[in-house]
């Protein structure tokens, strides 16, 4: 594959990481009144899911990056 298609690639993971915490903290509702609903298992569990998606594309990111940087 083309060297600046993954580059271009590995910046596009990084920045749909950081869309999925953007969205997350828009989506999610505060911890505060997840505790006045009794809901403090989801709203953690729910956090992980979105940090993990994230890490997994800032992973991928640095992974596609780190490849057009090795020599040939």
């Amino acid at each position: 594959m083309n060297r600046v298609a993954i580059l271009i690639s590995g910046v596009v993971a990084f920045v749909l990481g950081v869309a999925n915490i953007i969205i997350g903290r828009n989506l999610i509702l505060p911890l505060p009144r997840m505790v006045e609903r009794s809901a403090t298992v989801p709203w953690y569990l729910t956090w992980a899911i979105v940090w993990l998606t994230a890490l997994c594309a800032f992973t991928l990111g640095a992974f596609l990056i780190s490849a057009t940087m090795r020599k040939r």
